[in-house]
């Protein structure tokens, strides 16, 4: 028995020897202390297969009622035809013809068609409370214009959501290189076909401020994010799509740490003193059979 207890004293000595040595993660719930007035990178790579770039454009606003429209940050808009392929593959000239003055014969033309639109890039907003959307709120005279002339435009809203995250791709490429925890990137690859009147898509995006502590103490910004999609009636409005966002007044942060010494040593004095403990009592309990069996065995 003493045997059988030695070798198994051993093997969970080395299990916890190697243990030791392994890097863990904890992860904690913290107060974000960051001022509300610092900004907040987006990065968005998003395709609307049937409305040209002619008439479409982001916009970003926020709870205290700041609106920006036509966003520029980094963003680029390419146009597609309706197979999904780039109608120039200069994109820097594709941009400028966007920004040069189109008549509503270029929009018919683009409409007919069904030329799509890919908006790439990023951009920076108060981090706050707030929205960026895909609209053509902008282009209202030109729409109103087309019903005037009883041509009407028919808005498609189905969309590819490629890509949405939050702060520096670059480290957000480190974290999951580096860590498996979080998430950061839920909203890519979705699509969504969406061809009918009148609709307001929204998506609400629930973020939650992560920092991750690498072992040597480098630390990496990023933010994980949950979104729910609802659709709703737009009545008199064109048709949009909205990415309402909340930012979480606390954080996550993921720290990578080696065991302390003294907990190993307490590990290792648990699993000699467990061991042997229960080899006492298994060697007791045998002790006590073999006895009863010896008794029973000369009273016959």
């Amino acid at each position: 028995m003493t045997v059988i207890t030695i070798i198994m004293s051993i093997y969970l000595f080395m299990f916890e020897f190697k243990n030791y040595f392994i890097i863990k993660t904890k992860s904690e719930l913290l107060i974000d202390n960051r001022v509300s007035s610092s900004s907040l990178k987006i990065n968005v790579d998003l395709t609307m297969h049937r409305i040209p770039c002619y008439i479409l454009n982001m916009d970003i606003s926020d709870f205290t009622g700041a609106h920006t429209s036509n966003v520029q940050g980094t963003l680029v808009k390419k146009s597609l035809d309706k197979n999904g392929k780039i109608l120039s593959m200069d994109t820097s000239e594709v941009n400028k013809k966007h920004e040069e003055k189109f008549t509503t014969e270029d929009v018919i033309k683009a409409f007919n068609e069904e030329q799509g639109c890919r908006l790439t890039g990023s951009f920076a907003v108060m981090r706050l409370p707030g929205n960026f959307h895909v609209a053509s709120h902008t282009f209202a005279p030109i729409i109103r214009e087309f019903r005037e002339k009883g041509k009407d435009i028919h808005f498609n809203l189905t969309h590819t959501i490629h890509h949405i995250s939050f702060e520096e791709e670059k480290d957000i490429s480190l974290i999951r290189e580096k860590f498996n925890e979080g998430i950061m990137t839920p909203m890519d690859g979705f699509y969504l076909v969406d061809d009918t009147q009148g609709t307001l898509l929204n998506y609400y995006i629930d973020i939650i401020p992560t920092e991750y502590e690498d072992i040597d103490g480098s630390t990496y910004e990023a933010f994980q994010f949950t979104y729910k999609q609802k659709k709703v009636d737009s009545g008199r409005m064109i048709p949009t799509i909205f990415f309402r966002y909340d930012i979480s007044p606390m954080k996550m942060k993921y720290t990578k740490y080696y065991p302390g010494h003294f907990d190993g040593l307490i590990n290792i004095c648990a699993i000699f003193g467990g061991m042997f403990t229960i080899a006492g009592i298994i060697d007791s309990l045998l002790l006590k059979l073999f006895k009863g069996k010896k008794e029973v065995k000369g009273s016959v």
